[in-house]
């Protein structure tokens, strides 16, 4: 009697990325774009709770006012909170950033597999993260200067952001098509939908 075994389907993975020298620098020149994105960013927000020097009656935090709470803390203490939520925020930021990367690729691969176009891990992480550095200089600029223009900020920050977002995949896509057959572009760019949708709401 011959046993008939059915040959299991394995899900080929994304592969990892190796990191080198390159792909190293990167990584630290996008987490120190998203700390100077984000710095002034932090700034201006915090500046605004100086608004309870105005009416002590503003707002509150647990029953206690933040005039009280801010009228007390030294000058030290307020410049390690400016520096403390950039920090924080660079954290939280380029962690989401990996995992909003390792998700890409994955979209990427599995078509790639499909339409039988070999994908490189190393190529596409070098042109997302050079896109993205792009991308956070930019809005770092920007908040400079809402910084020195405060009416354009309530303008701006609806406006520039996305912008900036779709500016960024577009630098991805054209530093990724390239030597790309011109056949695959819309297949491409059909796999960057939901990505763009995903940066351009949370930029």
């Amino acid at each position: 009697m011959q046993n008939n075994v059915t040959p299991m389907f394995v899900r080929p993975r994304t592969p990892k990325l190796k990191n080198d020298w390159m792909t190293i620098v990167l990584k630290v020149l996008l987490a120190a774009g998203i700390f100077f994105s984000m710095l002034y960013f932090g700034k201006r927000n915090f500046n605004s709770l100086f608004m309870t020097m105005i009416d002590s009656s503003y707002s509150s935090f647990m029953g206690v006012s933040l005039f009280t709470y801010l009228s007390t803390m030294t000058p030290t203490a307020l410049i390690m909170i400016k520096i403390t939520f950039p920090i924080i925020a660079t954290v939280i930021l380029f962690l989401l950033y990996i995992v909003f990367a390792k998700f890409f690729a994955s979209l990427v691969f599995r078509q790639y597999m499909i339409i039988g176009v070999q994908f490189d891990i190393r190529r596409f992480r070098v042109c997302l993260d050079s896109s993205f550095i792009i991308m956070t200089v930019l809005l770092g600029v920007g908040e400079i200067i809402f910084a020195q223009l405060p009416l354009a900020y309530n303008f701006g920050n609806i406006f520039v952001p996305p912008i900036v977002a779709l500016l960024s995949m577009s630098v991805f896509f054209f530093a990724f098509s390239r030597g790309l057959e011109k056949r695959f572009y819309p297949i491409l760019i059909h796999i960057m939908i939901i990505p763009t949708i995903m940066l351009v709401l949370f930029a």
